[in-house]
């Protein structure tokens, strides 16, 4: 059994939050242990965003709570309103429905006070209160922080070489008619959404760690801000890869069809030239991209110019249309050809520009 690094933090939050307030007689100690364990956040940029939100949060559920404690003597009413009353104040106010729970828990604490000692203990209850914020945010600070700028690399590796192989393959199958499956392409994108999911909520983790930065220097606070327009950049090319990808494996089976209705057997030797073209620009994109994973990862990368595809491809075609009849059926592989060419140099021109990031002022 894996016990994690937040578990073992949100149990030492619990205790010293429990410990503190039995010490200095604040009470009940359990409102601050629930305090410290709804306020333990995942990073330590979360926790000081979250920090501010729950203090508004919280004085707002105090004085929701003491008003109604004071006017509605009956717990079951004044609970209920205030519950609907912080989830507005939550949602359409503050903008902050995260601390939905909290408020409600701080309103809900405050009012389970008996009511003829009511003013007496909702000075303690909300010292409770704010014991177990504090504690969880101290906590989450000092101990084993969370570094997720080397698990989003890893991850991020992981989605590109993933991406990166769906989209070879896909030219391939464009290429050598050989249409992907129903349940092969269902395989792929449940992988696909999965790997996603997971970069992407590594990447805010990590941008609420460079958004915070306590007294951080220009030349680190610049670092950090290139360093996360790189990573924005990298997220998008992945995305629009597996996009791309997606839209060739159309197209081949499109081609697949086309062919079987004109009962077409073989494919000219000109079209072998384009095919040829196709695949040493595949080989270079890759190897670009080989270069921009060293990148991200922080190696040395070799930096190559932007490829000129057009211009290889304007020859072929031109040889290729002087050499065919006039038909429907040319002229649909004509435009084929031209969707795959145009992908395929999206690939590696927008893996040679994200290489060359930072050494052409684009950070």
């Amino acid at each position: 059994m894996n016990i994690g690094a937040r578990t073992i933090k949100t149990s030492i939050a619990v205790a010293l939050s429990v410990y503190i307030s039995v010490l200095f007689n604040v009470g009940p100690a359990i409102f601050a242990a629930a305090s410290a364990v709804v306020c333990m956040q995942q990073s330590i940029g979360k926790g000081f965003r979250n920090g501010l939100e729950q203090i508004i949060v919280n004085l707002s559920a105090v004085v929701v709570a003491v008003i109604l404690g004071l006017t509605i003597p009956i717990d079951y009413l004044s609970m209920a309103l205030a519950t609907v009353i912080m989830i507005l104040l939550c949602t359409k106010v503050f903008k902050t429905p995260n601390q939905i729970v909290l408020g409600i828990m701080s309103a809900i604490f405050i009012l389970s006070a008996p009511h003829e000692e009511f003013s007496q203990h909702v000075f303690t209850r909300v010292l409770a209160i704010l014991i177990g914020m504090a504690i969880a945010n101290i906590i989450n600070f000092i101990i084993s922080p969370p570094h997720y700028r080397e698990a989003l690399i890893a991850k991020f590796l992981e989605l590109n070489t993933f991406v990166v192989q769906c989209f070879v393959d896909s030219v391939n199958k464009y290429l050598y008619l050989t249409p992907a499956t129903e349940e092969e392409m269902k395989r792929n994108q449940n992988h696909y959404a999965t790997l996603l999911e997971e970069t992407e909520k590594l990447f805010n983790l990590l941008r609420y760690e460079w958004n915070v930065g306590l007294f951080p220097s220009k030349k680190k606070h610049a670092k950090h801000k290139s360093e996360q327009q790189l990573f924005r950049e990298y997220l998008n090319y992945n995305r629009e890869l597996w996009q791309r990808s997606q839209d060739l494996l159309f197209l081949a089976e499109e081609r697949r069809v086309r062919r079987e209705r004109a009962n077409a057997s073989s494919t000219s030797s000109e079209f072998h030239n384009i095919f040829e073209m196709l695949v040493n620009v595949i080989f270079n994109a890759t190897t670009y991209n080989s270069e921009l994973q060293k990148k991200i990862k922080g190696e040395e990368a070799v930096i190559y110019p932007a490829p000129r595809v057009w211009s290889k491809l304007n020859a072929l075609l031109t040889e290729w249309l002087e050499n065919t009849p006039n038909s429907n059926f040319f002229m649909h592989a004509w435009l084929e050809v031209s969707v795959v060419t145009y992908n395929v140099r999206w690939f590696a021109k927008e893996s040679t520009r994200l290489l060359n990031w930072g050494n052409d002022g684009q950070s």
